[in-house]
């Protein structure tokens, strides 16, 4: 797909998410193809899982992304109940600000920003209306962070 169509296809996709709730392109395709059905709900997991995994394939070999400021996505795994993504921070210094504020209100911090994301991470309407759930796994330069966000929890 020309670059140039892809971009107009997200601004596209981006305005009109803003406006209303609107099926992407992406989920079209699933609805014609019955793995979805006009509701959006899941109807074949298996095809819509073999259709992600290709997708999750091609989507790693434009790895690492830098998906915000703060953080380089370096793995990432869609399947049609959840998403695995590892990534680490990349906040210069960030090591002080764990000793600083301490790793639970760092791990809540990390996790309230995600939440801020959500229009991201949950890109497409089937995530959305389909019990779906964000698991990420960020390193710093000391600690781990694994945590989990569902649909429900995000305001769309």
């Amino acid at each position: 797909m020309p670059l140039k169509k892809l971009s107009l296809g997200l601004i596209s996709f981006a305005f009109a998410a803003h406006l209303l709730a609107a099926p992407t392109e992406f989920d079209q395709y699933l609805i014609n193809k019955k793995i979805l059905g006009s509701d959006l709900k899941i109807k074949d997991t298996k095809a819509l899982n073999e259709i992600l995994e290709v997708i999750s394939e091609e989507d790693s070999r434009t790895l690492p992304y830098q998906f915000d400021q703060n953080m380089l996505m370096e793995k990432y795994q869609i399947r049609s109940s959840h998403v695995d993504i590892e990534g680490i921070i990349t906040t210069p210094d960030f090591s002080q600000f764990e000793q600083a504020i301490g790793l639970k209100e760092v791990q809540k911090l990390i996790k309230n920003n995600t939440l801020q994301n959500c229009n991201l991470l949950f890109e497409h309407e089937f995530q959305r209306r389909n019990p779906y759930t964000i698991n990420m796994k960020l390193t710093s330069e000391t600690q781990i962070y694994q945590y989990s966000i569902k649909n429900t929890e995000c305001k769309f």
